[in-house]
């Protein structure tokens, strides 16, 4: 028999939170505020026409995106907070099952998304008194499918949350997986096609398992579902998602296996004991030895850009070089297949899935570089340490920043052989390519400098890090959201002044992608960007200012 406690407890705990308050209500506006700019002025139903689906639609893709941004925090640091606080060993040797523990977390969760949702009923209510939608052909799909992401979520973060040692790594690891399983799970079909392959069933098998087929399919989306073979029904939706929800708790609860935290590490191998072909690979594969002694910092170089790229994960040079080459290789695989296996498409349709693709990176990489430069400083003790060298605030920024901003330059300059084939191939794009890579440069700056200066209010790198995620997904995602509701209620000119707030839009409407070819954006995009990114550097250098000065 299911014991609750842990549900209960978790359940609480969430209830109490003002985190889950913000959600509620940031649930609700949205909602409201979507029907209420589409309200009409008379007191007629609209049967027949599309008037309700004008409102429905872009209230759907909101509540989608709602889902995929608030959700996933919370079970992403369930579990890590329990073993980082020690509760999480003595649940495993209490009499509950791993099964109560699992399910206790999963439900607390689940009875979260569904309060949440509930904040939508209104609005889905005042679409149906506005006519035109029906509550078994759009109501309960919507709420089906909502409930199949918050399945997903769940499980992904729980699953991240097990296995993860820190609450902000937890966090960036779940986002990512949450953006790979929505979006990235496109990507296959737009690369392949629809064609008659084994590539291509594969790829369609994927795209289940992202909600933007099902959504489609709701919302009479039929030209681009057609295009992309997105004929995900909502049924199918919900048993892919059950289905993924299963697989990965099964593995949670293996995870969740007591004897694998009394499980001693493995002392490793000596590398004269592998065979002579290992050995050549790794000689190959530790061109730049990770264990090597490093060099006394030059006085020219900041210390605290070294500092940072010593002790990040994942920032020492061999790590930096590996990252490097995955994003060139993948780029050129990317226009490679696209080309042969797709020609019809064009270069310019390759160039479109490069953009996505390299903003999908940025929004996921960023924010988890930077929300934990001096959050993470301030939780570990670290901060203190820096106020007591003689470094300035000035030299502690540049450092800091400088450190990001390398970090996500190479890894944007690594995509570039892809632009360089598209110009070899059409060379009058050249242009055309340059002002997507000029969108993208300050795409970059802005990302880093908002996620630095939310780092900079904030005492636990968790929290920035879901603060981070929050405000960059709803600047990308919310300025989509209104071109998706373009039209009704929102007209051309409100549209552009929207997009202007988002350089992704600017290197979208650059590469001419169907949808935005209409919208000049450019240079004053960039105005906007550098603006705010300067805005949001000044007000980091004035934060890092005052917690360098004596309490």
């Amino acid at each position: 028999m299911f014991n609750p406690a842990v549900f209960l407890r978790d359940w609480c705990e969430r209830l109490r939170s003002v985190r889950t308050l913000v959600s509620i209500l940031a649930v609700a506006a949205l909602s409201t505020v979507l029907v209420w700019m589409r309200w009409p002025t008379d007191s007629r139903m609209d049967i027949v026409s599309q008037g309700a689906m004008q409102v429905f639609r872009p209230l759907a893709y909101a509540l989608a995106c709602a889902v995929m941004l608030l959700i996933p925090a919370f079970p992403a640091t369930s579990i890590v907070k329990e073993r980082r606080s020690g509760t999480l060993l003595l649940l495993l040797q209490s009499p509950l099952l791993r099964a109560d523990i699992y399910g206790g977390k999963f439900l607390s969760n689940l009875l979260l998304a569904a309060v949440l949702l509930s904040c939508s009923l209104p609005a889905l209510a005042a679409c149906v008194a506005m006519g035109g939608i029906t509550i078994s052909t759009h109501i309960v799909p919507l709420l089906v499918i909502l409930c199949g992401m918050a399945l997903q979520y769940t499980s992904l973060g729980l699953w991240i949350s097990a296995r993860g040692n820190s609450t902000d790594a937890c966090l960036r690891w779940t986002y990512a997986a949450v953006l790979g399983v929505s979006v990235l799970s496109l990507a296959p079909i737009a690369i392949v096609g629809n064609v008659d392959s084994w590539q291509s069933f594969l790829a369609k098998s994927l795209t289940q398992l992202s909600p933007f087929g099902a959504l489609r399919d709701i919302t009479s989306s039929e030209a681009t579902s057609t295009e992309l073979a997105l004929q995900t029904s909502w049924l199918q939706f919900l048993l892919v998602s059950v289905g993924f929800s299963a697989i990965v708790g099964l593995a949670t609860g293996w995870q969740l296996n007591p004897i694998r935290f009394d499980r001693p590490k493995p002392t490793g191998v000596i590398t004269e004991e592998r065979s002579s072909g290992i050995r050549i690979l790794r000689r190959f594969q530790f061109l730049v030895d990770p264990q090597k002694r490093k060099a006394s910092i030059p006085s020219w170089i900041n210390p605290v850009m070294v500092k940072e790229f010593r002790t990040r994960k994942f920032g020492r040079l061999h790590w930096l070089i590996r990252l490097v080459s995955l994003c060139g290789i993948t780029s050129l695989l990317i226009t490679l297949v696209a080309a042969t296996g797709t020609v019809s498409w064009g270069v310019s349709r390759i160039a479109v899935i490069l953009v996505l693709m390299q903003i999908s990176l940025l929004v996921v990489l960023g924010p988890s570089l930077a929300s934990g430069l001096i959050a993470s400083e301030r939780e570990t003790g670290g901060w203190l340490l820096l106020r007591m060298t003689p470094l300035s605030p000035w030299k502690i920024v540049v450092g800091k920043l400088s450190s990001v901003f390398w970090t996500m330059a190479l890894t944007l300059l690594a995509t570039l052989p892809g632009y360089a084939v598209m110009i070899w191939i059409q060379p009058n794009m050249t242009l055309q390519v340059q002002r997507v890579i000029v969108s993208l440069l300050f795409c970059t700056a802005l990302i880093i400098a908002i996620s630095s200066v939310v780092s900079s209010f904030w005492s636990n790198a968790a929290a920035a890090t879901a603060t981070s995620y929050g405000i960059l997904l709803t600047l990308f995602a919310g300025t989509l959201l209104i071109w998706l509701s373009k039209g009704k209620p929102f007209g051309e000119s409100f549209v552009e002044k929207a997009l202007l707030l988002n350089p992704t839009a600017a290197a979208l409407a650059e590469i001419r992608t169907p949808g935005f070819e209409n919208y000049q954006l450019t240079p004053l995009s960039w105005w906007i960007a550098g603006t705010v990114s300067g805005i949001c550097l000044i007000l980091l250098a004035v934060r890092v200012w005052q917690l360098t000065k004596p309490e």
